[in-house]
């Protein structure tokens, strides 16, 4: 299914956007895509995730609804209007007003197997290839 030369590296060449405030969630996301072969850029508050969001590299993203006291919206405001494919994973559910502005964002509630967030993940970057 991926669309590298080798399977074992099946996120190469992909940019992703960890957005997690919680450290060892956001260390264990972000060597997991490593070692799938991505890219990958941090955020642990909603500012640098805005900075991360508007990188050209980017490919996808994952976001922790909440970013310390601050909900991670205006960072998905930005990857919508890029068309940036992104997942929300959290320990909280969308508030009723954001799962109306994001239908069909998929929503993984923490805790959550890496095998499921991984899968995720390469769908979401497999239907942006898909449409490139």
């Amino acid at each position: 299914m991926g669309t590298t030369a080798d399977p074992e590296l099946p996120l190469a060449g992909t940019c992703i956007l960890v957005a997690d405030d919680e450290v060892m969630i956001a260390i264990n996301l972000e060597e997991t895509f490593r070692d799938a072969g991505a890219d990958i850029l941090s955020a642990a508050t909603v500012p640098q995730a805005i900075v991360a969001a508007r990188n050209p590299r980017l490919t996808a993203a994952i976001l922790d609804v909440r970013l310390g006291r601050e909900t991670s919206e205006a960072v998905a405001d930005i990857l919508t209007e890029r068309d940036i494919p992104f997942f929300f994973y959290s320990g909280q559910m969308l508030s009723p007003s954001m799962q109306a502005k994001y239908p069909g964002v998929p929503v993984l509630t923490k805790p959550v197997r890496q095998d499921a967030f991984m899968a995720t993940m390469l769908a979401l970057v497999a239907r942006q290839k898909a449409l490139a």
